[in-house]
């Protein structure tokens, strides 16, 4: 998967007119230490710090756009007067105090060598890219080991930085990658952390004792001079040291240094686990936010202990916002940045590949519908994951598992905010080299095509979404011409009418169209209309307008799509065109068919003679004028439109990525984004708005 990371996590594109940016964003590399300087607009911004001696990369120090800094010196540079507790407080961070039972929060110089072996280190591997510009962007990927050496968490994290407004924002996005399975236990100390500059910690003329998991114990000595005058509020309007433990989806530190207000804003986004986060913000200088602990902050009512498996990974997402002025952020600004953070333009895709090259079978990205750029989010292993169906309310998703030609449906419960899949169970088909999968949202059936026994299988399901045993099992009799490929009846797509009152099933092998009546209970009419298409089309995908009127089958055998009437009685052929013009006496072997979402326009697949998308517009009678023919991935199994229209991901089965194409509704031109992803075997495709 390599190009996932020449384009990972920067898929988030902000709205024109929100924000003035102007200054340039630079990335200097020392050639002998480890340390990138980042700039904005010529001014020293912050360094990325990665030496193997303070257990994690870090961004240290930092600065306001008034050239103060705001972060503590100390360990590394210490100043007069500034605090020495909590040596691993340092700069801006990310880690945990509790992985596989290991410390990685606590880590530093200061932990005795005899119990280092209780603790982890965050070691640097390298850098994945770095990108100078208005919005500048740097990648590198690290690894989570033990005292030993044994890597725990593969870890990637990218930066974007610039200027907005007048503030200078970070962004952070890390994925944690299980090497090994890894449970991250409910604690205290996490996750994303900042430790700040003497004058905006808040006062206090108490004395304070820290104890970290292992017992070693830190003194916090109370500060109540002139210097210290800092305060918290977060989004929910609660201020000072009372923020800590609370909820909410931003939280800010702000105060007095020198002459000039200093605003720190952190955000959290809507797409973390456990989202909006507790806030570790303590008043000595710890800025913090932790969205895995939950018992500690909520004295023990609620608990959360977050396990991956190995090879499953997690994300996550944040902005800091720092400012310098005669006053403090407003309340509305903050949520100006919110807003710009949280990018509504930003929308999930579930890819589903076949599995034999030893990937997962399901790839999460994020994609971008002003640029179509794709961001990889997550995966989870499902055999073969061909086919799969959301329902419409985006609570669960469905998906068929193909391994050894039998197979199995599973079903997933869906995190609408962070789009994270829970397994809910898994019941066989019945039916062999199951394809095809869709839903019927009034009975809450699930509908399957089984190619290799020629049968449909019907399950319904639980309120909880979960799938009991096969409902109904049709066997499909019949055959036709192609002595090869047609010996037998191979069902290749069951789809639902529009009017949710009839379900096709597309039969390759008998070159038939089954049209059952769905009763009200979800189970369909063992006598369905027979429809005939030509002899030796193999008839594979259908589509249907959205009012019901006219319906649309791809013949993979046969190069061609058939235009239909729907009627009564069944399906009326009034036209076909032929989508292949590559000339054989072997099958064509076209693929996917798809209508835009406006209906406008319809777009096919060929993935073997030829591969490409052939894009037909739609005439009012029904009636399909081929436009133009575009060359794309090695044998586009699949495709889709997003849900806007705008763009088209093709799946690539054998050029193995996805790519993404721009598309125009009102000249149907498609064109190449040049953004595309590696994926082993990519064939479906599903979204979450």
């Amino acid at each position: 998967m390599k190009k996932i990371f020449s384009s990972l996590f920067f898929s988030i594109v902000f709205y024109t007119g929100i924000y003035s940016q102007t200054a340039q964003v630079e990335f200097i590399k020392e050639k002998q230490q480890p340390i990138v300087h980042v700039t904005i607009g010529g001014k020293p911004f912050t360094d990325l710090f990665y030496p193997d001696t303070i257990a994690k990369p870090v961004l240290y120090p930092i600065k306001a756009p008034n050239g103060t800094t705001i972060t503590r010196g100390y360990p590394v540079h210490p100043l007069a007067g500034e605090p020495t507790d909590h040596p691993h407080h340092l700069g801006l961070w990310l880690n945990y105090e509790s992985v596989n039972g290991l410390d990685f929060w606590n880590n530093s110089f200061a932990i005795p060598a005899d119990k280092k072996n209780l603790y982890g280190t965050i070691k640097f591997e390298k850098f994945v890219e770095v990108k100078n510009g208005t919005t500048g962007r740097m990648v590198y990927k690290s690894n989570w080991l033990d005292n030993a050496g044994k890597k725990h968490l593969d870890e990637v994290t990218g930066y974007e930085i610039k200027e907005m407004n007048g503030a200078w924002v970070i962004d952070r996005f890390t994925t944690l990658t299980a090497a090994i399975p890894v449970t991250f236990k409910d604690v205290k100390d996490g996750f994303i952390g900042l430790r700040v500059a003497r004058e905006l910690q808040l006062p206090t003329l108490e004395k304070k004792k820290y104890v970290d998991a292992f017992g070693i114990e830190t003194i916090v000595e109370a500060i109540a001079d002139k210097e210290a005058n800092g305060n918290y509020v977060n989004s929910n309007g609660i201020k000072g040291e009372e923020v800590w433990s609370k909820k909410a989806t931003w939280c800010m530190l702000y105060g007095k240094m020198k002459t000039d207000s200093i605003s720190i804003v952190m955000m959290d986004h809507s797409k973390n686990i456990g989202y909006p986060t507790n806030w570790h913000a303590r008043g000595y200088g710890l800025f913090a936010a932790n969205p895995l602990g939950e018992k500690v902050f909520t004295n023990g009512k609620t608990e959360r202990n977050l396990t991956l498996q190995p090879n499953q990974s997690v994300t996550f997402r944040y902005r800091i916002v720092i400012s310098s002025g005669k006053t403090s952020l407003s309340k509305s600004s903050i949520e100006t940045f919110q807003k710009d953070f949280e990018s509504a333009n930003d929308q999930l895709l579930y890819v589903g590949s076949y599995t034999s090259k030893g990937n997962k079978g399901i790839n999460v990205f994020s994609f971008d519908n002003h640029t179509g750029k794709l961001s990889f989010v997550n995966e989870y292993q499902n055999p073969n994951a061909s086919y799969m169906v959301m329902t419409p309310d985006k609570k669960f998703l469905y998906v068929l598992g193909e391994e050894n030609k039998k197979g199995a449906v599973t079903s997933y419960a869906v995190n609408k905010i962070t789009g994270e899949l829970t397994k809910i169970n898994t019941e066989l088909t019945i039916g062999d080299g199951p394809c095809y999968i869709s839903y019927h949202p009034s009975s809450k059936t699930v509908y399957t095509a089984n190619y290799s026994s020629g049968s449909v299988s019907v399950f319904k399901t639980e309120k909880d979404g979960s799938l009991l045993p096969v409902a109904q099992h049709l066997v499909y009799k019949g055959s036709s011409v192609n002595k090869v490929r047609q010996t037998s009846s191979h069902a290749h797509s069951a789809v639902i009418s529009p009017d949710k009152k009839s379900l096709f099933v597309v039969d390759l092998g008998t070159d038939c169209i089954y049209q059952h009546t769905i009763g009200a209970d979800g189970l369909i009419n063992t006598k369905p209309i027979v429809n005939n298409v030509d002899n030796g089309n193999g008839p594979r995908h259908l589509v249907m307008s959205a009012n019901g009127v006219f319906a649309y089958v791809v013949n993979e055998m046969a190069g061609s799509v058939d235009a239909f009437q729907v009627i009564a009685s069944g399906l009326k052929k009034i036209q076909t065109t032929v989508i292949d013009t590559v000339q054989t006496k072997e099958d064509h072997g076209s693929g996917a068919i798809r209508l835009s979402p406006d209906g406008k326009w319809l777009l096919a697949s060929n993935r073997v003679t030829s591969n490409q998308i052939v894009v037909n517009k739609v005439l009012p009678d029904g009636k399909l004028q081929k436009m133009e023919h575009i060359e794309v991935t090695k044998k586009p199994r699949f495709f889709s439109f997003d849900p806007t229209g705008k763009f088209v991901f093709v799946c690539g089965q054998d050029g193995n990525q996805l790519q993404v194409f721009s598309f125009d509704s009102s000249s149907g031109k498609m064109k190449w984004l040049q953004n595309d992803v590696d994926i082993v075997n990519p064939v479906a495709i599903e979204f979450l708005q």
